[in-house]
C-alpha cells in the first residue's frame, strides 16, 4: 500500500511540475562567440588609366591610382559579443524562443532569431535541448582608408565613382541565417540558471561589395587592376565575408 501511495505521489508531483512549466517565460543573456571566414582579401589598385593612359608607360600621363591593401585589413575570424533572449514554454519539453545577438569585437554583426528548444534531457536541475533557429543577420567590416600611390594624380575618377586618399572603406553584408545547437541548462535555484549553447550558424548573407563614399567599388570594372607592374590587368578579385561558422554561448537564465 505504501508503495502504491508513493508512486501516486511521485506521479502527481511530476504532473504538477509539468503543468507548472507550461506558459513559463524565461529570459536569458550572456556572452556570444562566433567564427567567420573571408576570401579575396588581397592588394589591388583602382586606376583611371582608360581616361588618362598609364603613367608607367607615359611620363606625361595624369593617371590617378590608389592602392587598397586588403591583405593587411582582414577582419578577425573570431567575433565576441553578447546576446539576449526569451523562451516561452509550450509544453513540458518544448519552448518557443526569440533572440538578439550582437558583436563588439571582430566584425560588427547584429542578428535576430526565432526558433524552438526541445529538451530531450529534462530534469529539474539539468536540461539538455536541441535548438534550431532562423533569422536575419546584418554586419559590416571597417577596412581602413585608401592610399594614393606617390607620383600619381589624385583623385581616381571612374564612371562608377571617385576615389581619393583617406577615403574610408567598408564591406557590408546582410541576409538570412540559420543556427542549430545543443543547449544545456543548469538550474541554480528556483529562478536562476546557467545556460549555454554549442552550435553552428549557416549564413546566407551577401554583399554588394566594398563601399567607399556611399558608392560601391566596382570590383569587375576595368579600372580595378592588379598591383603588379602598375599596369592595366584586371584584378579578378571579389572580396567576401562569410558569417557561417561554429558559435558558443554562455550566460544566465531567469524564470519570470
Amino acid at each position: 500500500m505504501k508503495k502504491i501511495l508513493l508512486i501516486a505521489a511521485i506521479a502527481v508531483s511530476n504532473a504538477l511540475y509539468a503543468q507548472d512549466k507550461v506558459g513559463q517565460i524565461t529570459v536569458y543573456g550572456g556572452l556570444n562567440i562566433g567564427t567567420s571566414s573571408n576570401s579575396d582579401f588581397s592588394k589591388f589598385d583602382i586606376s583611371d588609366w582608360q581616361n588618362y593612359g598609364l603613367l608607367s608607360q607615359d611620363p606625361t600621363s595624369a593617371e590617378g591610382r590608389v592602392r587598397i591593401d586588403l591583405a593587411s585589413k582582414k577582419p578577425s575570424n573570431l567575433g565576441i559579443g553578447g546576446l539576449i533572449g526569451g523562451r516561452y514554454a509550450l509544453s513540458e519539453k518544448l519552448s518557443a524562443l526569440a533572440e538578439a545577438q550582437f558583436n563588439f569585437s571582430g566584425l560588427t554583426i547584429t542578428s535576430f532569431y526565432i526558433g524552438a528548444n526541445y529538451n530531450f534531457v529534462n530534469g529539474k536541475k539539468f536540461t539538455l535541448g536541441i535548438t534550431p533557429k532562423i533569422g536575419y543577420i546584418s554586419g559590416s567590416a571597417d577596412l581602413g582608408s585608401i592610399d594614393v600611390i606617390p607620383g600619381y594624380t589624385p583623385p581616381v575618377i571612374l564612371p562608377e565613382g571617385t576615389f581619393n586618399t583617406g577615403d574610408a572603406l567598408s564591406l557590408k553584408f546582410s541576409g538570412l541565417a540559420a543556427n542549430i545547437g545543443l543547449t544545456p541548462n543548469i538550474q541554480l535555484s528556483k529562478k536562476i540558471g546557467i545556460t549555454g549553447l554549442v552550435g553552428y550558424t549557416l549564413s546566407f548573407a551577401s554583399s554588394d561589395g566594398l563601399q567607399c563614399n556611399n558608392a560601391t567599388v566596382p570590383m569587375t570594372a576595368s579600372g580595378v587592376v592588379k598591383t603588379d607592374g602598375l599596369g592595366n590587368i584586371q584584378a579578378g578579385l571579389n572580396p567576401k565575408i562569410n558569417a557561417s561558422g561554429i558559435n558558443f554561448q554562455i550566460g544566465l537564465s531567469y524564470k519570470l
